[in-house]
C-alpha cells in the first residue's frame, strides 16, 4: 500500500505542477547565485539541469567520452552522469564544411573542421572556454518537444565553474540561441522570475500568455540584449549613468549590478549617506561598501529604483537593495564593473535586482517588461 500511495503522491504532484507552469513553462531554481531548469535531451529521454544565461547564445551540455580525441585535457565532472550521444538514436554531428557550420563561426567566432565534424570554441566573462562538437538533438522543455536542435557536444573545458550543473542554456539574440531556434513556435518571447532564496522557486516561460503580472510595464530592448538605463535613485538623489548607447544590458548570468566606476562611486556615496544608522565594516570581496546589522530586528533600507531613457522608473525589490554576507552583515549589491582593454565603459544589471520581478523579453518586439510580485 505504502509503495502506490507513494506513487500517487508523485502523480499528484506532476499534475499540479503541469497546472501550474502550464505547457511552456518550467520550474527555475536558485543553485548557488545562478538559475537552472531539468531540460530532456536525446532518444530515450534523459534529464539535465541547465544554467539559463541570457548573456549568450549557445546550448551546450558535457559529453562522452569528454576528451575530443585528445589526451591530458581538463574534463568539466559535474555531479552526475554526462550526456552520451552514443546511446541516442537522434543525435546527429553537424558537418563540416558546411552552412550552418559557418554561421556557427559567426556567432561563436572560432570554428573548425576535425575529420569532417564542426568543432567550436567559446569563451564566457568569467574566463571559461569550452571546446568540442556541434551537433543536433531533440530536446524536451516542459511539456514540449523540439527536433533538430542545434547545440554543443562539449568534450573540454577549461576553468568552469558550474560544478553542480549540466550545461547552459544560451537565451541571448543569436543564431545558436534557443530563442532564435524555436522564434517559429515562441515568436522570440520569453519570461522569467528569479526566486529570492533557494527556498522558492520561479519560472522560465517561453512565447506570450496572459498570465503576467498586472504591474508589467516595457522599456526598450535593444541588440544583444540592450537596455537604455540613465540613472539610479537612492531615495531622492538621482545619480545619472553616463554610458554609450549599447553599452548597458541585462544578464541573468551576473550576480550583482555593474556600474562604470566614476557612476558606481557617486551612488555608493548616495547609499553610504541612506545606511548611517548601521556600522560600517568596510570591503568583503568586490562588495566594498558592508555593514553589521547585528541587533536590529527589521532593517530600514533606501528606496531605489532604475530609471531608463523612455521615462520607466523601476523599483528595485528590497532583495535587491542589499546582499547578505552571514546573519549579521549585509553589503551593497553593487559594484565598479572590471576594466576592459578598450577602456570601454560598461552596465549590466545583474540578477540581485531582478529577483521576484517577472521580467519579459519581446525579442522580435524590442520590448522589455518588468512587473512586481513575478514569482506568486
Amino acid at each position: 500500500m505504502l509503495e502506490i500511495l507513494d506513487r500517487d503522491q508523485k502523480r499528484a504532484s506532476l499534475m499540479v505542477s503541469r497546472q501550474r507552469y502550464g505547457k511552456n513553462q518550467v520550474q527555475l531554481r536558485w543553485q548557488d547565485s545562478t538559475y537552472v531548469i531539468n531540460v530532456g535531451i536525446g532518444t530515450p529521454k534523459r534529464m539535465f539541469t541547465f544554467n539559463i544565461d541570457t548573456g549568450s547564445d549557445l546550448l551546450w551540455i558535457q559529453c562522452l567520452p569528454c576528451k575530443l580525441g585528445k589526451p591530458n585535457h581538463d574534463c568539466y565532472q559535474p555531479k552526475r552522469p554526462l550526456f552520451d550521444p552514443s546511446k541516442s538514436s537522434t543525435y546527429t554531428k553537424i558537418t563540416c564544411p558546411s552552412h550552418t557550420c559557418s554561421l556557427t563561426n559567426t556567432t561563436l567566432g572560432y570554428t573548425q573542421c576535425v575529420s569532417s565534424s564542426c568543432t567550436y570554441l567559446g569563451a564566457y566573462l568569467d574566463g571559461s572556454l569550452i571546446f568540442g562538437y556541434m551537433a543536433k538533438e531533440t530536446l524536451f522543455v516542459g511539456s514540449k518537444t523540439f527536433k533538430g536542435i542545434m547545440f554543443g557536444c562539449n568534450e573540454v573545458t577549461f576553468n568552469a565553474t558550474l560544478d553542480k550543473t549540466d550545461g547552459i542554456i544560451g537565451l541571448g539574440q543569436g543564431f545558436l540561441s534557443f530563442v532564435e531556434q524555436t522564434s517559429n513556435t515562441y515568436n522570440k518571447v520569453f519570461s522569467y522570475c528569479l526566486p529570492s532564496n533557494p527556498n522558492r522557486v520561479g519560472f522560465l516561460r517561453f512565447g506570450k500568455t496572459k498570465r503576467v503580472s498586472k504591474s508589467l510595464k516595457f522599456t526598450k530592448l535593444g541588440r544583444d540584449n540592450a537596455i537604455e538605463l540613465t540613472g539610479i535613485k537612492v531615495g531622492s538623489t538621482t545619480i545619472p549613468i553616463t554610458v554609450k548607447k549599447d553599452t548597458a544590458f541585462i544578464d541573468s548570468g551576473t550576480v550583482i549590478t555593474r556600474l562604470p566606476s566614476k557612476d558606481y562611486i557617486k551612488l555608493r556615496e548616495a547609499y553610504r549617506k541612506a545606511m548611517t544608522g548601521y556600522r560600517f565594516v568596510g570591503a568583503i570581496s568586490v562588495a566594498d561598501t558592508c555593514y553589521n546589522v547585528g541587533g536590529h530586528k527589521k532593517l530600514k533600507l533606501p528606496r531605489m529604483s532604475f530609471l531608463f531613457a523612455d521615462g520607466l522608473l523601476l523599483d528595485i525589490p528590497p532583495s535587491g537593495v542589499v546582499i547578505p554576507y552571514n546573519s549579521t552583515v549585509v553589503c551593497f549589491p553593487f559594484a565598479a564593473t572590471p576594466e576592459t582593454p578598450g577602456g570601454e565603459d560598461f552596465v549590466l544589471l545583474g540578477n540581485y535586482q531582478q529577483r521576484t520581478l517577472e521580467v519579459v523579453y519581446d525579442v522580435a518586439g524590442g520590448k522589455l517588461g518588468f512587473g512586481h510580485g513575478g514569482c506568486k
